[in-house]
C-alpha cells in the first residue's frame, strides 16, 4: 500500500500533469428568525422569504467529537484548519476565470475517494472555522442524502433539505436552518430517492447556489458530498464549484484511488489535498497542499 505524506505530493504531480479569539455572534435566548432584509438584498433582487427554522448546537458534544470551536479555544487542530481556511480564502482573489455555471468563487466542495476517510468531519470543521470570521455568512450544504452525515453530527432533521428544494417541494428559505452561531446556516440533505443523482447534478443545484449568493453577498458555501468512487454526485457537481478539498486518509488511501477520483473531478480547476487522521508525531505541521490551474500556491497543513 502506498500511503503517507508523500502521497499528497504524488497526487499534486498528477494534477500538474493534467494541465481573535473574538468569536461569532450567537443568539442568547430565543432563536431569532433571519429577516429578509438582513443581510441587505442586492439591488434588483427579488424579495427573499425569511428563515424560520433554527437550531441550537450542542457545543459540548461537537467538541467531544473533535470538531473545532475557534472562538472558544485554541489547539493544534484549530490552527491547522485556520491555515486551510486562509489558503482557500486567498484563492478567491486568484480565480481569474468564470465558472462554467456562472457560480460563486466562494463555493468549496469537500469530498474523498472512498467512504469513512473523514470528509464530513473536515466539512464541518471548515464551516466552523469560516464561521469565526464575523463578516462572512457560512452556508454548510449536505449533498450526501444517503449518509446525511452533517445532520447526524449537528442533530438537525434531514427534511426539508437540498433534494426537497431541487424536486420543487420546498424553497431554499423553507429548508435553511439558522444555527445559534449567527453567521452559520445549514442546508440539510433532504430525503434520498431514486432520482438523487439527476437532482443533485442537474442545473437546479447551480440555481440554489445563485439564490444563496443573492441572499448573502458576503458568503462562503461549503458542500459536503459523497465519495467520488462511490457516487456520481461529486463529478457532476465539480463544474459548479470553484474549489475542491480532497480528503486523503493517512495510511489508507491508495495512489490508484486518488488518480481515479481526481480524473473524475476534471470539471474543477482548483483542487486541494488534505491529509486526515495523520499521527501528531509525524512532525508535519499540516500536510495540506494546494494545486490548481495555474499552480499558484503550495502550503503545508494537516488535521489530526
Amino acid at each position: 500500500m502506498d500511503t503517507g505524506p508523500g502521497l499528497i505530493e504524488r497526487a499534486a504531480a498528477l494534477l500538474k500533469e493534467k494541465g481573535s479569539r473574538a468569536g461569532p455572534r450567537r443568539f442568547e435566548a430565543e432563536p431569532r428568525a433571519i429577516d429578509a432584509a438582513s443581510p441587505p438584498v442586492p439591488e434588483g433582487a427579488e424579495l427573499l422569504k425569511p428563515i424560520t427554522r433554527t437550531c441550537i448546537l450542542d457545543h459540548v458534544a461537537l467538541g467531544e467529537a473533535g470538531l473545532v470551536m475557534p472562538w472558544l479555544t485554541s489547539s493544534r487542530a484549530v490552527e491547522e484548519f485556520r491555515i486551510v481556511k486562509h489558503r482557500l480564502m486567498a484563492t478567491w482573489k486568484t480565480i481569474g476565470y468564470p465558472l462554467p455555471s456562472g457560480g460563486s468563487s466562494r463555493t468549496v466542495m469537500v469530498t474523498s475517494a472512498k467512504p469513512r476517510e473523514g470528509k464530513t468531519f473536515c466539512s464541518l470543521n471548515l464551516a466552523l472555522t469560516f464561521a469565526a470570521e464575523e463578516n462572512l455568512t457560512v452556508i454548510l450544504i449536505d449533498a450526501d442524502p444517503i449518509r446525511a452525515g452533517v445532520g447526524k453530527y449537528l442533530k438537525t432533521p434531514a427534511v426539508p433539505g437540498l433534494t426537497t428544494v431541487l424536486s420543487g417541494e420546498a424553497s431554499v428559505s423553507d429548508a435553511l436552518i439558522q444555527t445559534d452561531v449567527a453567521n452559520l446556516l445549514v442546508l440539510p440533505s433532504g430525503d434520498p430517492g431514486p432520482r438523487i443523482a439527476e437532482l443533485l447534478t442537474g442545473g437546479g443545484t447551480s440555481r440554489v447556489f445563485a439564490e444563496l449568493v443573492r441572499r448573502y453577498p458576503e458568503h462562503v458555501i461549503v458542500v459536503d458530498t459523497p465519495p467520488v468512487l462511490a457516487s456520481t454526485t461529486p463529478a457532476g457537481l465539480s463544474p459548479t464549484v470553484a474549489q475542491i478539498v480532497f480528503v486523503i486518509e493517512a495510511g489508507h488511501t491508495q495512489r490508484g484511488e486518488i488518480e481515479a477520483a481526481v480524473n473524475l473531478l476534471s470539471g474543477c480547476h482548483h483542487i486541494s489535498f488534505l491529509l486526515n487522521k495523520a499521527s501528531p508525531s509525524s512532525g508535519h505541521f499540516g500536510s495540506y497542499s494546494y494545486y490548481g490551474k495555474p499552480v499558484d500556491a503550495s502550503v503545508e497543513a494537516m488535521t489530526d
